[in-house]
């Protein structure tokens, strides 16, 4: 990906004080993004009460780890989920960010 200096020095500066790459930093990143969206999902549409009900255990943290020299991120989507409107909902945030920057100039 390609962030600015900035952002990329804060990236790499929390990664190294967690002990970790700065790719593994970003999908952790990713997928806590994605699970509060699925949290803020589910209130709105007051599935959070029968997710808890049924599965009666909290959701399990993402798993990050190489295979084969792909960072993978091994993480249980929500049955509705629509990974295309997560990933589209970070571009826009990540637009957002750069022109917010532009203007602060």
């Amino acid at each position: 990906m390609n962030f600015s200096p900035r952002l990329q020095q804060e990236v790499e500066k929390w990664a190294s004080r967690q002990g970790i790459s700065s790719e593994e930093f970003i999908l952790i990143a990713v997928a806590d993004k994605i699970n509060a969206l699925d949290r803020q999902a589910a209130r709105k549409n007051n599935d959070l009460q029968d997710s808890e009900a049924t599965s009666g255990e909290s959701p399990q943290p993402p798993k990050v780890y190489r295979k084969e020299g792909i960072l993978v991120l091994d993480v249980e989507l929500p049955k509705n989920f629509d990974l295309n409107a997560a990933i589209d909902e970070l571009r826009e945030e990540r637009i957002r960010e750069q022109i917010d920057r532009r203007c602060d100039c």
